[in-house]
């Protein structure tokens, strides 16, 4: 069981590096790494309009229509999740998922659930338990070759789509958040746990918990980075209701999407 000394979190809550160490990434990792060698009409066999449920899917470098990424944005993804059926996705992911997803969300759900305790919101452990599921996203930068590229950033300034978003991975260098002051400060690389809110928290609170806007910059070392983020977020065709809120997850996400 996590108690405080493992997670303790502020009235704020902006981002927590939690004493909780990072767990291995390295099945998800090469699978990951599998499924990108792979040609890109294989590739695009798997794009986010094959599967149509909340964010699955393959998005890539320069993509046009992508739900997660702008087609500036200098990466590769694959989103899995609890919503789809798993033999859906490709066959370099299938023994992690067969393996390892449920052990994840195991600790992702344990860590969760400690701050909701912790932030006693009335209803937010009800609303969790009976709306929220839960997807990852797998994102690979490429080093820049073309140093003639247009972007300032790897990936634009943004709010995630979740109630909490961990990183249970750990983080490496390149992560930027903005503070409650608007100061913008750089997330260091960590074999911690990392947790910070999303923008459903904010949906829910009615603004009392911001979502953290962060992006992803150029590091003085051009090379391939690989990151792995944890979202919580509502289940698909589900009514979504909270104290004095009624909506949907479809609602939701097209109101997040709106954002951008």
């Amino acid at each position: 069981m996590l108690s405080n000394k493992d997670l303790s979190i502020k009235n704020t809550f902006e981002i927590e590096i939690t004493s909780i160490l990072k767990s291995d990434n390295k099945q998800l990792k090469e699978a990951f790494q599998h499924f990108l060698e792979k040609t890109l009409d294989y590739k695009k066999e798997f794009l986010q309009t094959h599967f149509n449920c909340a964010f699955d899917g393959y998005s890539y470098l320069g993509q046009k229509d992508s739900s997660n990424q702008y087609e500036t944005d200098l990466l590769h993804s694959f989103v899995l999740s609890e919503f789809s059926d798993a033999h859906k996705f490709p066959n370099e992911f299938q023994s992690f998922l067969n393996n390892e997803w449920e052990t994840i969300l195991a600790k992702v759900k344990e860590i969760e659930l400690e701050i909701i305790k912790q932030l006693d919101i009335p209803n937010l452990k009800e609303f969790y338990t009976n709306t929220i599921g839960h997807m990852v996203s797998c994102n690979y930068y490429p080093r820049v070759i073309n140093k003639n590229h247009t972007s300032k950033v790897r990936l634009s300034k943004h709010k995630d789509v979740s109630l909490f978003t961990v990183f249970v991975f750990g983080a490496t260098d390149g992560f930027t958040y903005e503070n409650s002051l608007n100061k913008k400060l750089h997330l260091e690389t960590t074999n911690n746990i990392v947790v910070f809110p999303g923008y459903l928290l904010e949906f829910l609170t009615n603004g009392k918990y911001k979502a953290l806007e962060h992006q992803v910059d150029f590091t003085q070392k051009n090379e391939d980075r690989f990151s792995f983020a944890f979202f919580s977020i509502p289940s698909p065709n589900r009514e979504l209701i909270f104290n004095d809120l009624t909506s949907t997850s479809d609602a939701y996400y097209e109101k997040y999407l709106s954002l951008f």
